[in-house]
């Protein structure tokens, strides 16, 4: 199969599963909500987060690792893929030791990082341990990263929903018998479990040979070499995406309340969606992107990025522009609407999912290609200024402040300086970069203004109302880039495209 279509069977796998698990969000989240209630549900994220942040002590390994197996793969050196796997799995043994030790002293404070009432304590603890145990499958990582690299998307995202169609029916079967927060902890476990299982045995499969070359350590001493220049800048780069992400529960947790987690993540739950929907692209195509770089075709690499840029832009604000406007009703039909957050967070939330798509795609780029040391910088200090924006924000402003520190580090810092680094490093257009993205923006400020306006008039009658007209908006904003976003040679070449993508799932 060609690197089009490829890409394109992930990127439908991709928004397949975001679907899915959506669907399978929107009747388990108001079960688990009634049967764990607001201040077991949000302690049980707040840890979650705090454990997140562990995974800095990865060490960067993860993105490096990648860049190095898409440059094997790219030369189609099957002794090259092997051996940089090898290097991969000796380098996460080292992490597991380092991750375990400090997930167990975590462990020990739990109680006293996320407030929780007295009665609650013993269960947060014992949840806790309960998903400690996903550390000792850390060494298995590499086999999920050679899957991604290969371009074989598709693949993880197939398993990705049988895992959480499973850790979603442990939790409710388990919430539903009053196991309280062990119960998803549980859950998380036995689903980190089965995938990491089948990710390993597809790796295996295609190199069955991987655990005879472990014992290679000197002839891989380059590779580990060039691993470990590059996972310092990875890390760094994680650590940015770690304050940016995942202090946003914690800040809310900590200044606010557990229980206020709720409203505030149950608002973002289709922003979230929307926010998934244009990642994916960027997903389901940067090992293509990745491959052209390695084969000089700069050109090309340029070409296919404006293009993909610019479907980022449309898809993003045909589902954003929609979303943003009907959130409330669907808050209110989902979990009542004493749990929404307010319009003021659903923009913020809408706003930052598209900034954050357009981010992600560009990132992609430079952790594709090794050249993520340049990301550094910028990086860091945007995730500084978004971790001190949000704390400021969420004493004088509430629920939204974390999201308002988000807007802010990409406003001043990130959504011009990526397209900065763009041009220096690939020789990028950044007046053509811009100018994809201002164009749709173009069309769906005043067409998100009018939708706005009829949601508040009318509100829909009932589910299917909200679907039918959900729809229907973000259609009509398709139909309507279509014809003054795009041009004539434009529309042209997705025309070709629409059809190379009919002909692939027909192939399928």
């Amino acid at each position: 199969m060609h690197r089009t279509g490829r890409s394109i069977i992930n990127f439908a796998t991709g928004v397949g599963l975001q679907v899915i698990i959506l669907g399978v969000g929107f009747i388990s989240t108001p079960l688990l909500l009634s049967w764990l209630g607001n201040d077991r549900y949000g302690a049980f994220r707040a840890a979650g987060d705090w454990g997140n942040y562990l995974n800095l002590l990865e060490l960067g390994i993860g993105g490096s690792l990648m860049s190095l197996l898409a440059s094997s793969l790219g030369v189609g050196d099957s002794q090259q893929i092997r051996w940089t796997l090898a290097v991969g799995i000796r380098a996460y043994l080292k992490i597991t030791l380092i991750i375990g030790l400090a997930s167990f002293c975590l462990g020990c404070f739990i109680t006293h990082l996320v407030p929780v009432k007295s009665s609650l304590r013993g269960e947060l603890q014992t949840g806790y341990w309960i998903g400690y145990v996903s550390v000792f499958l850390i060494p298995l990582t590499p086999f999920r990263l050679l899957a991604d690299a290969s371009q074989r998307g598709y693949f993880t995202n197939i398993f990705s929903l049988f895992q959480n169609l499973m850790i979603t029916g442990v939790s409710l079967t388990l919430a539903k018998m009053g196991f309280g927060i062990p119960g998803p902890s549980l859950a998380g476990l036995l689903g980190n479990i089965s995938f990491q299982l089948v990710m390993s045995w597809d790796g295996v499969r295609r190199y069955p040979d991987i655990f005879r070359d472990l014992k290679y350590v000197t002839a891989q001493k380059p590779i580990e070499t060039r691993l470990w220049q590059l996972n310092w800048s990875t890390l760094a780069l994680n650590l940015s995406s770690q304050l940016g992400f995942y202090t946003d529960n914690i800040i809310i947790s900590s200044s606010l309340s557990p229980a206020t987690v709720v409203p505030f993540l149950v608002t973002q739950r289709l922003t979230a969606l929307g926010q998934w929907q244009i990642q994916s692209i960027g997903n389901a195509t940067w090992a293509a992107l990745a491959d052209l770089h390695a084969k000089g075709e700069v050109e090309k690499f340029n070409t296919r990025l404006i293009e993909l840029t610019q479907l980022v832009s449309v898809i993003g604000l045909a589902s954003l522009t929609t979303i943003a406007a009907y959130n409330h009703h669907f808050i209110s039909l989902w979990v009542s609407s004493d749990r929404f957050g307010g319009d003021g967070l659903t923009l913020l939330a809408a706003a930052n999912s598209f900034m954050m798509g357009l981010l992600s795609l560009w990132g992609w780029c430079f952790t594709a290609t090794g050249t993520q040391p340049k990301l550094v910088v910028p990086t860091t200090l945007a995730a500084t200024i978004n971790f001190l924006a949000s704390i400021t924000c969420t004493h004088f402003f509430g629920i939204v402040g974390p999201l308002m520190g988000t807007f802010i580090s990409f406003t001043t810092i990130s959504i011009w300086k990526l397209p900065l680094l763009l041009h220096e490093i690939f020789g990028t257009s950044t007046k053509k970069l811009f100018w994809v993205i201002i164009k749709p923006l173009m069309v769906a400020i005043p067409y998100g203004s009018f939708i706005w306006w009829i949601a508040k008039i009318h509100p829909p009658w009932g589910w299917l109302g909200l679907a039918t007209e959900m729809g229907l908006s973000t259609i009509i904003y398709l139909i309507v880039a279509w014809l003054l976003v795009l041009n004539i040679s434009e529309r042209s070449l997705w025309q070709g495209r629409l059809k190379i993508i009919f002909a692939t799932f027909r192939r399928v």
